[in-house]
């Protein structure tokens, strides 16, 4: 009997199977198995929801100091073995032209992308390329160079509802940009974040009508997330986890009692508060 070789599988076969593998699995196995396989591994609808795994091994990084972040050696196994299979040298590698890389192959189509490093000419790139993108999240460590690149960004992701900040760095100018241009906003997360009063305001001011918040280990006084429970009407998930508050904050729980979804686990916690209507 003679055996079939895998160029010879149905077309519409392929992409359903194709459909149901990960972002590494396209990159680093599918198109290594035929010319075919290559071709079909390009199609748009595999590239919309791009998470893009961290370049760097956290473990050997605090192990080997702050200075190592700069050396291939201690990059995740996903990046050695992309340039291993792709023969190209490590000394070349470029987050920049990696995201390039993917973001093309969405042919302008990718909805959500997740970066594990980030600049703003890379966020420039993002906002050109990416017009259709509804979810962006951003490293915890990357910090906002340009106000500038907030106005580029939120003029040409009209589209955007979700944005996970590395930290609340220009917080309030986001806000109000995406207030103007992102008619469809309804979800935040801000990790670590330092919220002031006016922070505070700025999210009831500009975002009233958002969904989905989560503060987790914020710094926050019990009076700002009052403001922003009371402002914030259309919540239905919260997550102040980690900022002090628990289950048993009675006043908190009843500003909260709209929430479906509320997390408050303390500092010493181990619950999450359900508060129900």
């Amino acid at each position: 009997m003679d055996q079939r070789r895998w160029e010879d599988l149905d077309v519409d076969c392929l992409l359903i199977v194709l459909g149901k593998v990960g972002m590494e699995s396209l990159l680093l196995g599918v198109p290594f198995v035929c010319k075919s396989w290559y071709k079909a591994s390009l199609d748009p609808s595999f590239w919309q929801c791009l998470i893009l795994p961290d370049f760097h091994d956290g473990f050997m990084v605090a192990r080997f100091s702050y200075f190592a972040k700069n050396q291939f050696w201690i990059a995740t196994p996903f990046y050695r073995k992309f340039i291993r299979q792709y023969r190209m040298s490590k000394y070349r590698f470029s987050m920049t032209g990696f995201v390039k890389l993917v973001v093309s192959r969405s042919c302008g189509n990718a909805t959500s992308l997740s970066l594990p490093e980030c600049s703003n000419r890379l966020l420039r790139l993002v906002a050109n390329t990416c017009p259709s993108l509804k979810a962006l999240t951003l490293p915890r460590n990357f910090v906002l160079r340009e106000s500038s690149i907030i106005m580029e960004l939120t003029e040409k992701l009209k589209h955007l509802e979700s944005l996970s900040l590395g930290n609340d760095i220009d917080i309030t100018e986001i806000l109000s940009q995406i207030s103007l241009h992102c008619k469809n906003f309804r979800r935040l997360d801000v990790f670590r974040a330092s919220l002031c009063k006016d922070k505070a305001l700025s999210i009831v001011k500009f975002v009233p009508n958002i969904e989905y918040l989560s503060l987790r280990r914020a710094i926050i006084r019990r009076c700002d997330l009052i403001t922003i429970l009371q402002g914030c009407r259309e919540l239905v998930f919260l997550d102040v986890s980690g900022t002090g508050f628990d289950e048993g904050d009675h006043e908190i729980s009843m500003f909260a009692s709209h929430i479906s979804n509320f997390r408050c686990k303390g500092l010493m916690h181990d619950k999450i508060c359900g508060v129900k209507n």
